[in-house]
């Protein structure tokens, strides 16, 4: 009796562990982080379910943008489809300075149905940062 109780255990905790092992690496990763320089940004990149009573954009990025010197801005922009099927890109979090602060955006899929990208840009200015002349980029992984 003892060896079957002993022996249900032993199953029951290795079920456990499998499933915890194997439970992250099932679930899609829609987690980014991103750093050029001083500045860096993380967050979580979302495909959102609408309805057609309440249509949302299919797309929601959040996260903390976050600059580690006093010289510095950073940017967090998204891409958009702009004039003749470019490629623009629409600011929605900055900071100028040592600190941190949170952003939130939603947004379209781009003409094809891709997913926009997300890209964090540094510079002396938020003018300058919007530049994109040192940026990181995330890009999502196609559906």
């Amino acid at each position: 009796m003892k060896s079957l109780a002993r022996a249900c255990v032993i199953v029951t905790m290795a079920g456990i562990a499998v499933g915890a092992l194997a439970g992250p690496a099932s679930a899609a990763d829609n987690t980014f982080e991103l750093a050029t320089g001083s500045v860096s940004a993380y967050g979580t990149y979302d495909r959102m379910m609408s309805i057609p009573e309440r249509p949302v954009p299919p797309i929601r990025v959040s996260g903390t943008l976050a600059v580690n010197s006093a010289n510095r801005c950073g940017v967090v922009q998204i891409a958009y489809n702009g004039p003749a099927d470019g490629i623009e890109w629409r600011t929605f979090g900055q900071l100028c300075g040592k600190g941190k602060t949170n952003y939130t955006t939603t947004s379209n899929m781009l003409f094809g149905g891709f997913q926009p990208q997300v890209r964090l840009c540094k510079g002396t200015s938020v003018k300058k940062a919007e530049r994109g002349t040192s940026c990181d980029t995330f890009t999502p992984v196609a559906d």
